[in-house]
């Protein structure tokens, strides 16, 4: 059976609805004080630009109409990581890119295989990457920690507080891998200290495990019982020593953003990597002539054309880009861009929600048409506008197989 919560929205050859905002080409006002507004030409003209450069980032998303054959592995790299704060987004987020993936696949990876960690990367959040990256990953982003990210932490514990904190914690892990509630145990011991800014430095929040994953010391290892544990990093995984330069590493990671969120401005970088926007424009420099910048999005060597121009031949933007898919909450889709241009404003507080809350998503030809949820194993779309026949079919097709795929989990 379709999941209800869509069908009502049908329309016979209506195509997807252009509101205001970033899609209101056809509603230009003129400019204040007089003017000319554009015209019929120009306003299809910035609606296929716009249409362009959405579809260009489902493609780089590995969100074309073809799912791509390979593994969680290599979607991790590709995309550098995955967000994983809810245990459910990187194998739903792997379920929307690869024709192989199955229910499991991640976690298979992290604990047996351990070709995937979990631990803290851009931003200060919680990511699901690839082993092989997390030198990288550490030399490019252990200072924006140490500068910036981890300053929260001088507000409540001292410096000597957290670095006595980080050897116990080193000391515990020593024996094997260990709950959060078994570190802090454990330290409080070891300190021979109850107060309160042990329980703080041991809290979800990170404390004292951010400090130790940052530099390369911790790693999340294998659940017990439903509960995460913790492991040192040499005792979990068997890494080169990373001595690269910080900002030639963040040059490094610059690139390897663009292969997967282009087109993007170097705000975009920023924002999703949390670093400085001077380190980023430093990155940027450090690339040379690898990358270009036209109009002010970066455009990466060998990449045909800049984000704006419309390209439907054959192997282009637009060629396979028109399926739909159902993207987890906190997908890597929504997270990489200060400018969510492909979403409508008129519907950015019903995707980027309260209490830094993203929902999960519709996507249709790169743009965002609509949001979904589930309630036990069956998916309930709600769609922003009337859509054609074509995506209402494609939907529901989609929203039977995320169900099912809900009832293997």
């Amino acid at each position: 059976m379709v999941g209800a919560g869509y069908t009502s929205f049908r329309k016979r050859k209506s195509p997807l609805p252009v509101g205001r905002g970033l899609f209101a080409f056809a509603r230009v006002q003129a400019p204040p004080g007089g003017g000319t507004c554009p015209t019929r030409e120009e306003r299809s003209e910035m609606r296929d630009a716009r249409c362009v450069q959405c579809e260009r980032y489902a493609q780089n998303q590995w969100l074309g109409r073809e799912r791509r054959t390979g593994g969680v592995v290599e979607l991790a790299r590709h995309l550098v990581g995955i967000q994983s704060q809810l245990r459910t987004t990187p194998d739903l987020a792997a379920r929307a890119r690869l024709a192989g993936a199955r229910p499991g696949d991640v976690r298979r990876e992290l604990e047996e295989t351990r070709r995937l960690v979990r631990t803290w990367t851009v931003r200060g959040t919680l990511h699901v990457v690839a082993a092989e990256d997390l030198p990288l990953l550490w030399r490019a982003l252990r200072p924006e920690w140490e500068s910036r990210w981890s300053k929260y932490l001088d507000k409540h514990v001292t410096r000597v507080q957290r670095e006595a904190a980080a050897a116990a914690c080193l000391q515990i892990l020593a024996r094997g891998p260990a709950t959060r509630a078994e570190l802090l145990e454990g330290a409080q011991q070891i300190l021979g200290c109850r107060d309160e800014w042990v329980a703080y430095l041991f809290s979800s929040w990170g404390g004292v495990l951010k400090d130790l994953a940052y530099a390369g010391r911790v790693v999340y290892g294998p659940e017990r019982d439903g509960e995460v544990q913790f492991v040192r990093t040499e005792d979990w995984l068997d890494l080169p020593v990373a001595d690269m330069d910080p900002d030639d590493a963040l040059a490094v990671l610059l690139e390897r953003y663009l292969r997967a969120y282009s087109p993007a401005r170097i705000q975009d970088f920023a924002h999703w990597s949390g670093v400085s926007v001077r380190r980023a424009r430093e990155a940027l420099t450090r690339l040379g002539g690898r990358v270009a910048v036209r109009d002010g999005w970066l455009v990466p060597e060998g990449e045909g054309g800049g984000s704006c121009a419309p390209d439907r031949q054959a192997g282009g933007p637009g060629a396979d880009a028109g399926c739909v898919r159902l993207l987890p909450k906190f997908d890597p889709f929504l997270l990489a861009h200060a400018d969510k241009f492909y979403l409508d404003e008129d519907h950015y507080k019903a995707v980027f929600r309260a209490a830094a809350d993203v929902a999960a998503v519709i996507l249709s030809g790169g743009r965002v048409i609509g949001t979904w949820r589930a309630e036990g194993s069956r998916v309930v779309p709600a769609l922003f506008g009337p859509v054609d026949d074509a995506a209402a079919a494609e939907l529901a097709q989609e929203v039977e197989a995320v169900s099912a795929w809900l009832r293997q989990g």
